[in-house]
């Protein structure tokens, strides 16, 4: 018996702005972690320069370098020849150069006083003997010079709070001198499952039994997300087992994600569980396929999920709608890239709602397009496994033929 209050389904762009409107519910504090272990993290709060990056002026190129008026008129016809005193490699330096002369320096030396410009050694003509060096042209001073401070200044906010720290921003922390870093807390979403016929992935099912593959797919997309899954078990389709794990999964998570036993089955037993604790409910149904029929409620200020029971109907929802929720509480950018592309080959949508369909991006021409997997059942997990995009096929028209523009959200990457 469903006791959930009768709602009207809302349209997917409903969901999808209520969902993030409730991400301020999570509060996540900072937490240390070792800048090695930081890939994937987001940063918690804004990095500063500690020093001047680069700390002197620095050769571009490997060459010589000089003061550029003494290369004032130099020409091929009547070229330079200078005595070159010193050579500076990248990590070592000499203080200055002798007025009238030049000196070899590496890609990364640091310009000694006296000079002010770097010509590249593919530019110059060297003796035999390497102590002097003929120049054949004038060049302006700061040429192939990387001036002090140019990256960065001392002070400067080098990353912002907020950030999604990729392996390139871990080269800026290190440049930073940072060991161990300020991070957001990964929340902890706790999965349950549901269902008599489900059982542990290592178990051999009978023919009216599957394995619990939403499970292990579950986990997969929290930490994708960047969260941390905790698995809390697969409730019972009678009884009060199913309250016993809720209850257990809003003890110990940040959010709660069910899968399974929120339809219109007599034994469903999420959704009875929900009208039980009376958890106010955001939306329950939305105007999709897949995934029509999901729950979103706030329990003791909790956001809880009640996702289908069908494979790719709970991944294309949590891929959706939960996805988004967790990073925007993260603090980043909530959804994945998104793009237009045209359809290779023409997309029927026999429903009344919008189709999210599992597309395969093709190049033809030189152009990139969309082509949508043959199979497009909502308990098909292989051909989510093998789509690179999910593309929107509106509630209408019903049919869109090949060469219409349809919006893609991006699975990879």
């Amino acid at each position: 018996m469903n006791n959930l209050p009768e709602m009207q389904p809302v349209t997917f762009a409903e969901a999808h702005e209520l969902v993030l409107d409730h991400a301020s519910y999570v509060k996540l504090p900072a937490e240390p972690v070792e800048l090695k272990d930081a890939v994937g993290r987001t940063l918690a709060g804004d990095v500063t320069a500690d020093l001047d990056y680069p700390g002197a002026d620095i050769s571009a190129m490997d060459g010589y370098c000089l003061a550029a008026e003494l290369l004032t008129g130099a020409c091929a016809e009547q070229p330079l020849t200078l005595p070159t005193v010193a050579g500076i490699d990248a990590g070592h330096r000499i203080d200055q150069i002798t007025a009238g002369t030049c000196a070899y320096i590496a890609t990364g030396g640091m310009l000694p006083q006296g000079a002010d410009c770097v010509v590249p050694v593919e530019e110059v003509t060297v003796s035999s003997d390497g102590r002097q060096v003929t120049f054949a042209a004038p060049v302006k001073a700061g040429n192939y010079v990387r001036p002090r401070a140019s990256e960065m200044k001392c002070g400067d906010k080098m990353i912002a709070a907020g950030t999604l720290i990729t392996p390139f921003v871990i080269g800026q922390l290190s440049t930073a001198g940072l060991v161990v870093l300020n991070a957001v807390k990964k929340p902890t979403v706790a999965i349950l499952t549901s269902g008599d016929e489900v059982l542990m992935q290592w178990e051999k099912p009978m023919p009216w039994q599957v394995r619990n593959s939403n499970c292990a797919v579950l986990r997969a997309q929290v930490e994708e997300a960047g969260a941390t899954p905790l698995e809390i078990g697969i409730a019972k389709d009678v009884g009060d087992h199913a309250l016993e794990l809720f209850n257990k999964a809003a003890a110990v998570g940040d959010i709660i994600v069910t899968s399974g036993g929120i339809s219109m089955g007599r034994r469903d037993p999420f959704k009875q569980v929900f009208a039980r604790l009376a958890i106010r409910p955001v939306f329950y149904g939305i105007k999709m396929k897949p995934g029509k029929p999901v729950f979103f409620g706030m329990y003791n200020n909790k956001p809880v999920f009640g996702l289908p029971g069908n494979q790719t109907s709970t991944a294309v929802a949590f891929e959706l709608l939960v996805r988004p929720f967790i990073r925007k509480a993260l603090g980043i950018a909530p959804d994945r890239l998104k793009c237009e592309l045209e359809l290779v080959q023409p997309s029927q949508n026999g429903s009344n709602r919008d189709f999210f369909k599992r597309g395969r991006i093709i190049e033809q021409n030189g152009r990139l397009l969309v082509q949508p997997l043959e199979s497009q059942e909502s308990h098909m997990l292989s051909s989510l496994a093998g789509a690179d995009v999910l593309f929107l096929h509106p509630a209408s028209p019903a049919n869109l033929p090949a060469g219409s523009t349809v919006r893609c959200w991006l699975l990879k990457g």
